[in-house]
């Protein structure tokens, strides 16, 4: 088999993974309908943070599209793609749970969707600061965000989820695992 007939295969399996996407997409819907109807809900009562979810993915696209050898001007719009998704993330958990009292200590997710958009319009570049110091963003704004759980769920809400414990108990367990393998650098 010579180079081009190898690269011809590959190139029609592409194809043709592509043009499975809206058959897949069919079937996705499919299930979401068969779900409601068994489990009795309206779609829309679930899935209206898709409203919010769909500009920020195509906000996204231009960065998504770009490579090293053909850069999109529109990378920028990253960013405010990031923060969509992770607003349309945050609407969804929320409204599966019917907490919206949570948005009190959500907002710093916000903020760190705004340092993952950047670091990834320069995902190309893996040397530029932003990494470093959007990493570094993230975690504190992941920190903060934990911190008012803790503040608003135990003492301004006083309701105590059992999960909450649970989560603040696994991420000291990561941050001691963490360390560790870094060897206390």
């Amino acid at each position: 088999m010579t180079k081009e007939s190898v690269l011809k295969i590959e190139e029609s399996r592409k194809l043709q993974n592509r043009q499975a996407w809206p058959a897949y997409g069919v079937i996705a819907v499919g299930l979401a309908l068969l779900a409601s109807q068994i489990f009795g809900f309206a779609l829309i009562d679930v899935l209206w943070p898709g409203f919010v979810l769909a500009p920020g993915l195509l906000l996204l696209w231009p960065a998504y599209n770009a490579t090293p050898e053909r850069p999109s001007r529109l990378s920028f719009l990253a960013v405010p793609g990031a923060m969509f998704i992770t607003i349309a993330t945050l609407l969804f958990v929320m409204n599966l749970s019917n907490h919206f009292e949570a948005w009190a200590y959500s907002w710093p997710l916000v903020f760190a969707a705004v340092a993952w958009g950047l670091m990834y319009m320069r995902r190309f570049e893996p040397t530029h600061r932003v990494h470093h110091n959007g990493y570094n963003f993230m975690r504190l704004m992941v920190l903060l965000a934990m911190g008012l759980v803790v503040f608003f769920e135990v003492i301004v809400f006083g309701s105590v989820n059992p999960l909450l414990p649970l989560g603040v108990i696994g991420f000291g367990v990561y941050l001691l695992v963490k360390e560790r393998r870094n060897g206390g650098q």
